[in-house]
């Protein structure tokens, strides 16, 4: 089972006795109400109680955004509402709800996503302070009524981190940047470029820098509003995806990485270059 967590793991977070560390949900938003209500109803119908709930609309046109949020925090204390006076952009408007958490533990959430109640519950478990977390999922097509599960790689702190990043390249999932993270570990993000696969990026610093665990359940639904998904393009005027920034993050990350050995880092550099390539392969076929 990927990524267990055995009773006898002393590393994960006890939750008995009432311990219980603040959790804090960052929901970056811009003009999609429906979506954001949806959010907010399963992020606060969690079965983990100490939330922080951190919403940030980006400038969205009209009262309608501030209205659903309004609707929530009239009878949910934990939620704050930020309303940014103009758009700053997606990536800012991801990294200001970063900047605003107060928890142990932090967790994007988009206003296009589906959650387990026991969602944070259950990653909050197998977490550990340096230690991120994230179940299986599935990709939710809405406009087709389709539900498509997806396997994602077998990462365990308790592995060795040539292997971790090895099962990573081979199944490369941007939504494990979705998980539960100790906010400590994820705050080079608030700095620095972004570039086309920047999640991806983000999960393989984590892996490299602190440690990441998949558990093998399924609570968490990655949301599609179109009938296919549609890549979003970091220059969307270009409409083409840029490779050689995320490969090179990537490959100086790979570089500083103290836990690896030199001849591992030269065979995992070699696997991101084939990495990359197929993914140059794979994007070309789909656009042409």
């Amino acid at each position: 089972m990927q990524g267990y967590v055995m009773a006898s793991d002393s590393s994960a977070v006890d939750l008995s006795g009432g311990n219980r560390p603040l959790v804090s949900i960052g929901i970056p938003t811009f003009n999609r109400p429906v979506g954001l209500r949806r959010t907010l109803q399963l992020i606060c119908g969690q079965t983990y109680p100490n939330l922080e709930i951190l919403v940030s609309d980006n400038a969205s046109p009209g009262s309608e955004t501030e209205r659903a949020v309004q609707e929530f925090s009239e009878v949910d204390a934990r939620i704050k509402y930020f309303r940014q006076p103009a758009n700053i952009g997606a990536i800012a408007n991801f990294r200001f709800v970063l900047a605003n958490a107060s928890g142990e533990y932090f967790m994007w959430a988009a206003d296009d996503d589906e959650w387990d109640a026991r969602f944070i519950e259950t990653c909050l478990a197998a977490a550990s302070p340096s230690c991120s977390v994230m179940t299986k999922f599935n990709t939710l097509f809405r406009a087709r009524n389709v539900c498509e599960e997806n396997p994602i790689p077998e990462l365990s702190p308790n592995a060795k981190l040539f292997q971790n990043v090895e099962n990573y390249f081979s199944n490369m999932q941007p939504s494990l940047f979705y998980g539960l993270h100790p906010r400590g570990s994820i705050l080079f993000t608030l700095k620095g470029s972004y570039f086309d696969f920047y999640d991806c990026y983000v999960v393989l610093r984590i892996i490299l820098e602190s440690g990441f665990r998949t558990i093998d359940q399924n609570l968490y639904g990655a949301g599609v509003d179109a009938p296919t998904y549609e890549v979003k393009y970091v220059d969307a005027r270009k409409k083409r995806l840029d490779f050689w920034p995320f490969f090179l993050h990537s490959a100086i990350a790979l570089a500083r990485c103290s836990r690896l050995s030199n001849l591992e880092k030269v065979r995992l550099l070699l696997r991101l270059l084939r990495l990359v390539r197929t993914l140059r392969s794979y994007h070309a076929t789909r656009s042409s």
